[in-house]
């Protein structure tokens, strides 16, 4: 018997809520998706004095558009990302009724909207970091690691876009102060070697949302210019998603991972950029302590890096042996598609829910 799903993803364009309900309708199930309300939000003077009641309206709004497509489509079982949208109007609505709901975080399970307080509610909880895997949530019952993995109809090699690798570094994220300063290090080097790096990150330095505020964001760029004058030769400041960050990949020589650094004991394994990479059959290098949890090996399926002088040792010596790096990303691929497709990790959930 065909079983049916009411999916929650993420409301917003986020790529991989959307590759999961692809994921498990690849896998037989069917999937209905509720309305998403619109959000607007207040004003500032609206903010300062009721947003409290405004965010609870909002919330119990969207959820009693939960309830209507439950009762609707009448779900074998609900599947959640992120808590999204969550408040206890529809978890004690499942609960009540009997209705399994389960919740898969694409982050740690401390960062996904109030999923601490309602984590009690879901029949099991899955995560991407392996350090939520101490968390009870029932009596008994532990939150299970499922890495992210990546969507092969997305992420993929180019072959003939490979053979004429015209970048030799790049990374893709948003930049802390961990992810500055290893970058600049690693901009110099480029600049000084006459290497092409690029960098596409989203800097808040170009917008200017009120007149008053030209001086502080002038200042602002002044200051990072000043203080990462590499690195500000190599960014393209602007998102990059879909197929032209696959062919980004494609184009690399070395792709660069590195994790936010700011969250102690927290984004403990692997990123959802590591296995996007390995998915392009890239050359990846990864700052260490981020893939115990999976099989990837290092110097087999990627190289880790433990600070930013073996950095830059590992660029320089890589650069100059593509035959290695040809080997090792052919291995990570390999690994990668044979373990950490997202409907393959789907599949493993799929074993704990049945």
């Amino acid at each position: 018997m065909n079983k049916s799903i009411l999916f929650i993803g993420i409301p917003q364009t986020i790529l991989y809520s959307k590759s999961i309900k692809n994921s498990l309708e690849s896998l037989g199930f069917t999937t209905y998706e509720p309305e998403f309300i619109k959000f607007k939000d207040q004003n500032a003077i609206e903010k300062r004095f009721s947003r409290k009641k405004f965010l609870t309206n909002f919330f119990n709004q969207q959820n009693k558009k939960y309830i209507e497509a439950a009762e609707k489509y009448k779900p074998d079982f609900i599947f959640v990302i992120n808590n999204s949208r969550m408040s206890t109007l529809f978890l004690e609505y499942c609960n009540n009724n009997h209705i399994p709901i389960y919740l898969y975080c694409i982050d740690s399970i401390r960062w996904c909207d109030k999923a601490l307080e309602h984590m009690h509610y879901y029949t099991d909880i899955f995560s991407y970091e392996p350090s939520d895997t101490k968390i009870e949530f029932s009596p008994n019952k532990f939150i299970k690691f499922i890495p992210l993995g990546y969507d092969e109809n997305i992420y993929q090699p180019l072959p003939q876009i490979k053979d004429k690798q015209e970048i030799d570094l790049c990374f893709v994220g948003n930049l802390d102060k961990r992810r500055l300063d290893i970058l600049e290090q690693v901009a110099k080097y480029a600049y000084k070697n006459n290497k092409k790096f690029i960098v596409h990150t989203m800097l808040q330095l170009n917008k200017i949302p009120h007149f008053w505020l030209i001086p502080k964001i002038l200042v602002r760029r002044l200051k990072f210019k000043i203080k990462y004058k590499y690195l500000c030769k190599c960014i393209i400041n602007k998102g990059i998603i879909g197929n032209d960050l696959v062919e980004l990949y494609n184009k690399s020589k070395i792709c660069l991972n590195i994790h936010i650094g700011k969250h102690t004991g927290l984004h403990t394994g692997p990123n959802p950029r590591t296995f996007e990479l390995l998915g392009c059959q890239a050359f990846e290098i990864i700052d260490a302590g981020h893939i115990s949890e999976t099989t990837l090996q290092h110097g087999k399926d990627l190289i880790e890096f433990h600070n930013t002088e073996e950095l830059i040792r590992q660029i320089d010596y890589y650069l100059k042996v593509p035959e290695e790096r040809l080997k090792i990303a052919t291995a990570g691929y390999n690994t990668a598609h044979n373990k950490y497709e997202l409907s393959i990790l789907m599949t493993e959930v799929i074993k704990y829910i049945k």
